[in-house]
């Protein structure tokens, strides 16, 4: 989105204010893939989900994903610039990130995946949310575009140049789900 069309940050603030979906059953069936293929990952390599942290980066005012991971025992912490901004949380390492529905919102994208990265552990995970677009012909009529707080967008392809771009192993591209390992 070009910049002189973007919302102040408090009219952007008051939009996500409205946002009713957080802790609802939907909104919890929504998350449950990438929970699941996370701690699939985790349990799989044998290690103690006690032992893991995880940061929900971009969490909102009542942080779902955090909780279902804390459920499952592991440490969680939560950050979102309005709602927790907490800049400790983002001085720590993590052994996954999750940034669900907040990609979309970036405006300055590779800034923000260096930060991302830089709050991953090596061999840690990045756990991702954003629909993908489907090219140009399809962007138009795209429900997704016309939220006025999505300021970018990311394609299959646009993710695995992400991937290549940073070193990333990709465990899981299938749109709106994407998790990345961090290799290095």
């Amino acid at each position: 989105m070009n910049p002189t069309e973007r919302l102040s940050p408090q009219d952007e603030k008051a939009r996500y204010d409205n946002h009713e979906n957080q802790g609802s059953a939907g909104h919890v069936a929504f998350l449950e893939p990438l929970v699941k293929d996370i701690d699939t990952y985790f349990k799989s390599a044998g290690l103690v989900r006690s032992q893991l942290s995880m940061l929900d980066f971009g969490c909102g005012p009542k942080p779902s994903l955090s909780v279902l991971f804390e459920m499952k025992g592991y440490k969680t912490s939560n950050y979102d610039l309005f709602y927790h901004p907490d800049q400790d949380q983002l001085r720590r390492t993590y052994h996954f990130v999750t940034s669900t529905e907040v990609w979309e919102h970036f405006y300055n994208p590779r800034q923000e995946i260096e930060k991302l990265l830089r709050l991953v552990k090596s061999g840690g995970l990045l756990g991702i949310m954003t629909s993908a677009h489907r090219g140009e012909a399809a962007f138009h009529d795209w429900h997704y575009r016309r939220d006025l707080t999505h300021v970018v967008f990311f394609s299959e392809r646009s993710m695995e140049w992400i991937a290549r771009e940073f070193k990333l192993h990709v465990l899981k591209a299938k749109s709106p789900y994407w998790i990345f390992q961090k290799v290095f």
